[in-house]
């Protein structure tokens, strides 16, 4: 049975990266990506949306030690840390996915990028991949 569909279209593809500057780089000398914009948040991650063909990665990195991105780069290493979907309506997507059985690192949703809320999945619930879901809406 056909199930409606919950999960917008995809938002971004967050990568782990050592040095930010040299991973923007290499991405637009090799791949012709558009950097379209570059920040460091409050937590001291820094952060550089660019796009790929019609695709936005999130490259993720920080100078601040101890931070939860020097933690992630020190356990997991380079590479795809998460998959980011737009969706409508955050809250109603979250009870309704937590009605199907998953499990939500945030319980609430959070302020990410551009002060949009934001909820990350448990990636055991998801065969290993982290899911974050970002409110695009009501």
């Amino acid at each position: 049975m056909n199930q409606p569909q919950v999960l917008g279209k995809l938002n971004h593809i967050a990568v782990l990266v050592r040095d930010l500057p040299a991973a923007v780089a290499k991405y637009q000398s090799a791949f012709g990506a558009k950097l379209i914009e570059q920040e460091t948040l409050a937590n001291g991650a820094d952060v550089a949306v660019i796009e790929v063909g019609e695709m936005h990665l999130e490259l993720l990195s920080t100078r601040l030690e101890g931070s939860k991105v020097a933690k992630l780069l020190d356990e997991l290493g380079e590479g795809v840390h998460h998959l980011s979907y737009s969706v409508g309506d955050l809250d109603g997507t979250m009870e309704r996915l937590r009605g199907a059985g998953l499990r939500f690192r945030d319980q609430v949703p959070r302020v990410g990028l551009h002060g949009r809320p934001i909820a990350f999945l448990e990636p055991e619930d998801t065969f290993g991949v982290l899911i974050e879901l970002v409110g695009e809406g009501s």
